[in-house]
């Protein structure tokens, strides 16, 4: 049953609280929101909304979530594993006699329902960019993209990704006012050297399997043949 893989590090918050509480989850540093209103949980954060938002500093947390279905801790794997796949979410939230006990993430479903494709079915091709791109240039194409990651290549060979943690920070800063400080400007114009972050890296042959071990520890994997970039595998993509 769900309730022997629940998730237990989570934070009920209000969805009339401050989108600045949420933060600290997005950079690792706290444990993951439950969004609720009237103490009923109604999803949680939504990510990619995040980024696609002008974040001034005091906008509410309900603008940022998604609904998910809520599942009683009672289920199978292989019922949860139905819920996701039907609605489209790698997270659901766990409830057992009505109260909310937790959640669980995809990975922790497929560890024990399986799964048999190999990497080079599960990764989607994201567009790469360049390290010498510019950080303005990656804020426009992650608000246009529906991908939480985008890989970065150096000198056309693999080198890391820039996600919405890398990024985030620099949107809530240059958003609060329109005389942007001189020295927030430039970082826009900077490039993204010395923010890519390394991920694991897998061979297009690699199986499910082995994916899922490696996403029990990090959000992203790249699929690469050598040095030769082929795509990326977020969590959402082994639905």
């Amino acid at each position: 049953m769900i309730k022997e893989i629940v998730r237990k590090d989570f934070r009920l918050i209000e969805e009339n609280e401050d989108i600045r509480k949420i933060f600290g989850y997005i950079y690792r540093e706290a444990e993951f929101p439950i969004v609720t209103k009237d103490k009923k949980a109604i999803g949680i954060i939504d990510e990619r909304n995040l980024m696609k938002s002008k974040i001034m500093g005091n906008e509410r947390i309900k603008n940022f979530v998604v609904g998910v279905p809520k599942i009683d801790a009672t289920y199978s794997a292989q019922k949860a594993k139905s819920v996701m796949v039907n609605s489209g979410v790698d997270k659901l939230i766990v409830t057992s006699e009505k109260e909310i006990i937790g959640y669980v993430r995809l990975i922790d479903i497929l560890k024990i329902t399986g799964i048999e494709k190999t990497a080079k079915e599960l990764m989607k091709y994201v567009q790469p960019v360049e390290e010498r791109n510019k950080v303005g240039e990656i804020i426009n194409i992650m608000r246009n993209s529906n991908r939480k990651f985008i890989p970065v290549l150096s000198e056309k060979k693999f080198s890391g990704v820039i996600g919405i943690r890398e990024i985030l920070p620099i949107i809530s800063t240059k958003e609060k006012a329109k005389d942007y400080h001189p020295e927030k400007t430039s970082l826009l114009e900077t490039s993204l050297t010395g923010l890519v972050r390394e991920v694991p890296i897998c061979g297009e042959n690699e199986a499910g399997e082995e994916i899922i071990k490696i996403m029990e520890e990090s959000e992203v994997v790249a699929v690469c043949r050598g040095k030769e970039y082929l795509g990326l595998i977020e969590e959402i993509d082994l639905l």
